[in-house]
């Protein structure tokens, strides 16, 4: 057995015992660690950011797969947005399907629904694309832009944020003294919050 297939074992079985409720299907091969916490620049650590409202899913469960569609989708932009993805942020690599992941895990008990892989109720969730920019001139904005399409019984409904510092559920105002690495990590964060908590208001109505 060669070193490359045990490093991938071995990640494996880590990511196991970290998300034992969630099914994870990367694209192409699982790469040898998880996405740096604090990337390649000063920046603080990522941060998961609850419900901007409560949720009450009245404990339902369900089986939550996670896919990667970027690479096979390879969009220049979100359907929400005309910010163009520059895929140079740290969350384009493959590794960022696990913060997806464990953000939809969060979100989803946070909503009191139950994670169970042996439920029949299959909801797939298929990351589209992901993006932070930081854009202008002078008066910068700092942009977290993302795109998911889910799957649940036989409905399938697309979810998609262009969320700036400027918005009033944006977890940082544009005038917060922070290095521009943890501003993109902030509103990166925040996006993914923001179509997550769209799909849980729409299962919210589909269980009520």
């Amino acid at each position: 057995m060669n070193n490359k297939l045990i490093l991938t074992l071995t990640f494996l079985l880590i990511l196991k015992s970290i998300y034992a409720q969630v099914f994870f299907f990367p694209a192409g091969l699982v790469a040898s660690a998880i996405m740096p916490e604090h990337g390649f620049l000063p920046g603080k650590k990522f941060a998961y950011y609850s419900t901007i409202d409560r949720h009450d899913l009245k404990q339902a469960k369900f089986r939550v797969e996670v896919y990667d569609d970027r690479a096979k989708l390879k969009l220049s932009k979100t359907g929400c947005s005309d910010v163009e993805f520059t895929n140079s942020s740290e969350f384009e690599t493959s590794e960022c399907i696990y913060k997806l992941g464990q953000y939809v895990d969060t979100l989803l008990k946070q909503s009191n629904a139950i994670l169970d892989l042996s439920s029949n109720d299959t909801l797939q969730i298929r990351l589209q694309g992901i993006d932070s920019r930081l854009i202008g001139f002078g008066y910068i904005r700092a942009h977290g832009i993302c795109q998911i399409n889910v799957k649940y019984h036989n409905r399938q409904q697309t979810y998609c944020i262009d969320i700036t510092d400027a918005d009033k559920n944006s977890p940082v105002s544009p005038n917060a003294f922070v290095t521009r690495k943890t501003a993109t990590r902030i509103m990166a964060s925040a996006s993914m919050r923001e179509v997550i908590e769209k799909m849980i208001i729409d299962l919210e109505r589909n269980i009520n």
